[in-house]
């Protein structure tokens, strides 16, 4: 009887043990990554989910930033990081702001002081929280089959 105790006890241990690296895989195959890249000559927020390189945002315009000082990739490459970081909470810190000329932006509450990150300004005759809902739904769940947000 006891002999029958510790073989299951044993092959119960091997079980779990080899189940592992498999649940270590399926959660690794999950997770989104994010990077700038390009599409053609354009910077581009790129999604790494399952191996496949899905863009999320286009940035076009290298004029578009002036105000920060950044060109399209520095901006590419800075969201990049923030969404990647973002990642970690669900996205909850990324909110609907205004600027200080009333345009409406896209950003990412900062957890240390609660300041805005920009992310982008919400283009022109756009509800920002509409625009806000569909950054959320492309980050959360990449879908090869749609179009990057093209921020001009």
């Amino acid at each position: 009887m006891k002999i029958l105790s510790l073989t299951s006890i044993v092959a119960a241990t091997v079980i779990g043990l080899l189940n592992i690296p498999i649940n270590h895989r399926s959660a690794e195959a999950q997770t989104t990554n994010f990077f700038c890249g390009k599409i053609g000559a354009t910077p581009a927020t790129i999604a790494t989910k399952q191996g496949k390189n899905i863009p999320i945002i286009l940035w076009n315009s290298n004029n578009y930033f002036t105000e920060s000082g950044e060109d399209a990739l520095t901006r590419c490459t800075r969201v990049s990081g923030i969404l990647s970081t973002q990642q970690r909470n669900g996205y909850r810190s990324i909110t609907v702001s205004i600027s200080k000329n009333g345009q409406p932006m896209i950003c990412a509450a900062n957890p240390q002081d609660g300041s805005c990150r920009l992310l982008y300004q919400v283009p022109n005759g756009q509800n920002p929280q509409q625009a806000r809902q569909e950054l959320l739904r492309r980050v959360a769940n990449p879908q090869p089959n749609l179009p990057p947000i093209t921020i001009y």
